[in-house]
């Protein structure tokens, strides 16, 4: 039988809306942002079939059943995978492709060459930076930003040469066609240009924007002109390696950091970023634009359980860490917010008064909560009035929504509502006037539970597992490696077991091929996860991440034998060997570090 191609199971899957194909077969009611019905594979009197249109999934309470639109054909029908996608191909008028189909490969190599073009036209536009005698009013701008030539090399810092197409004549000379040039939005035209269009960035200071496994994917340029006729700051284009809403500028250097604090300090700009970073205050990020997305903050929830936002303290850095919260609440982050003096940034505050005094605000930053509430009551002249607190009860009420954990809302609403001064159920009613759903909250608060529904896996579990299944290279290394158990290393990673046999002989499965192949309990599980695309290199992102474990496995063990030197009347030759024990750990820790090409001597 020809095998389907997995470009075309995509499509197909892409253009099925699972809430329309299933009110195809039976009808289905609204409530709130997803579906309810009478769920069909079980007898029930009251709904507890789900359909979730915005992450593509059904799922039931009741019996469990749950996954994507091709196992809802595969179990409604009773019909095989294959049939299933051509069904469903047939309903939305797709030809499919049976063969083997170098459309993927086509793809494959595309982003191989966009990252190759990326990679070289940051080294160009670095050695611009350092060399050209057209580029010192870029260094100039640099130093008098404290920014010093290390500083500039560490962060491959360049400069795009003036003239409408400099840097497209060097990149043509090394082999690039237009049409790469064009797609990788280094090149923009004009309305009816034919002619092969001219280079995006030109005089600007370049900032390559690395995705979270250090490769270039897009560039940022600031202006070193005094035109206010230009954009400050020009950004690449959304392209087929870069997605500025999934993207996090300094995450592949701040990763380590992030997962040793514990928090991450997101702050605006680029330049603030490596201010802080280069002063020793390395658990830092940046999103592309000052507000988070979904996407954003899932990523950085593989790292961090907290974030401290760090905004200008204007107004419009305010309204960005309120456009920055449905997210990052919805993600289970907990959200602080620190205050910085009128007319400073993190850059300037570290470069005016030291780190100490950036730090010490970072030290003092306030639940976002209590933030809003103190922020209001100094706007009001110190107190707040009946009017002022009906207001900030109702922007409050819609974010304490957000809180995913029941106890930390109740809590939380309890605390709000005494620094207001009125009842939690005035405070909640406060909120409905300013709600803020999101479509995954809506579903968990409202279904109704089952001992027959499986628990959630943690961030850390999500990503190993997504890799393992999408990647036969990082699957064949992880069920092959002998040096760790990865059950040992966290209990819910057993799933693998049971997750991997049915994809050994799928050399590229795609989240619907997957949700369609694994073992039907474990489908309602992973069809709730963000089944992301593989990066350029999963078997490294492997197996950084197992290496990320054993860093908090070892230093959880590392702080238990601390806690034993300080139990009163220990014995010397006990003292000897924990201290001893502490050593060791200590060792096996600097070892980790060691870059990802030695991953296996790492691990031992």
């Amino acid at each position: 039988m020809p095998r389907i191609a997995e470009e075309s199971v995509q499509k197909v899957a892409e253009a099925s809306d699972i809430a329309e194909i299933i009110g195809g077969y039976f009808p289905l009611k609204r409530a709130g942002t997803s579906f309810r019905a009478l769920c069909p594979f079980h007898k029930e009197k009251s709904p507890s079939f789900h359909v979730n249109p915005s992450r593509q999934t059904f799922h039931c309470f009741g019996c469990g059943a749950g996954g994507g639109v091709f196992r809802f054909v595969m179990d409604y029908e009773h019909i095989d995978f294959p049939s299933a996608v051509r069904k469903l191909a047939q309903r939305a008028g797709i030809v499919l492709i049976e063969n083997n189909d170098p459309a993927e490969q086509s793809r494959r190599d595309q982003r191989s060459r966009l990252l190759q073009l990326h990679k070289e036209a940051a080294e160009w536009f670095h050695m611009n930076l350092l060399r050209n005698r057209d580029a010192e009013h870029a260094r100039a701008y640099l130093k008098k930003r404290g920014l010093t030539k290390e500083i500039a090399v560490s962060w491959l810092l360049g400069f795009a040469p003036g003239g409408w197409e400099t840097f497209r004549n060097w990149a043509m000379a090394k082999g690039f066609t237009r049409d790469e040039l064009l797609a990788g939005g280094l090149l923009t035209t004009k309305e009816g240009d034919t002619q092969g269009g001219y280079d995006r960035f030109r005089d600007r200071l370049m900032f390559p924007i690395r995705n979270d496994y250090g490769e270039v994917v897009a560039f940022s340029g600031r202006i070193l002109s005094d035109n206010d006729r230009e954009a400050k700051y020009v950004n690449s284009p959304e392209t087929p390696i870069f997605s500025k809403g999934r993207v996090l500028f300094g995450l592949d250097k701040s990763k380590r950091p992030l997962i040793e604090a514990g928090s991450a300090i997101v702050l605006e700009g680029q330049i603030d970023l490596m201010s802080a970073f280069e002063h020793g205050v390395k658990n830092v990020v940046a999103p592309q634009g000052t507000a988070f997305t979904t996407e954003q903050a899932r990523l950085l929830r593989r790292f961090v359980d907290k974030v401290v936002l760090c905004f200008d303290s204007d107004n419009a850095g305010q309204n960005a860490v309120e456009k920055s919260l449905p997210a990052l609440l919805s993600a289970g982050l907990a959200v602080l917010v620190a205050k910085l003096p009128a007319g400073e940034d993190p850059d300037s505050l570290i470069r005016g008064q030291g780190v100490d005094a950036f730090t010490d605000k970072i030290s003092g930053a306030k639940d976002f909560f209590d933030h809003t509430i103190d922020r209001a009551a100094e706007a009001s002249g110190g107190s707040l009035g009946p009017r002022e607190k009906a207001v900030v009860a109702q922007r409050l009420g819609g974010f304490l929504a957000l809180l995913s954990d029941t106890a930390l809302r109740e809590t939380t609403t309890s605390h709000v509502a005494v620094r207001l001064g009125m009842s939690e159920s005035a405070l909640r009613e406060a909120g409905l006037r300013h709600s803020i759903s999101l479509p995954e909250q809506e579903e968990s608060r409202s279904a109704p539970s089952s001992q027959g529904d499986r628990l959630s896996v943690s961030a850390s579990t999500q990503l190993i597992c997504g890799l393992a299944l999408l990647s036969k290279e990082a699957r064949e290394w992880i069920s092959s490696e002998t040096s760790f158990r990865v059950e040992e290393l966290d209990p819910e990673l057993a799933l693998l077991r049971e997750l991997l046999p049915p994809l050994q002989e799928v050399e590229n499965p795609t989240p619907s091929i997957v949700l369609a192949l694994i073992p039907s309990s474990l489908q309602p599980l992973v069809s709730g996860w963000e089944l992301e695309k593989l990066p350029a290199t999963p078997l490294l992102a492997i197996q950084d991440a197992i290496r990320n474990l054993r860093l908090i496995d070892l230093k959880k063990k590392q702080q238990a034998a601390t806690l034993q030197l300080r139990t009163p009347g220990l014995e010397t030759e006990k003292m000897i060997s924990v201290q001893k024990e502490i050593l060791d750990l200590q060792q096996r820790i600097n070892d980790l570090f060691a870059p990802a090409t030695s991953v296996p001597t790492a691990l031992r």
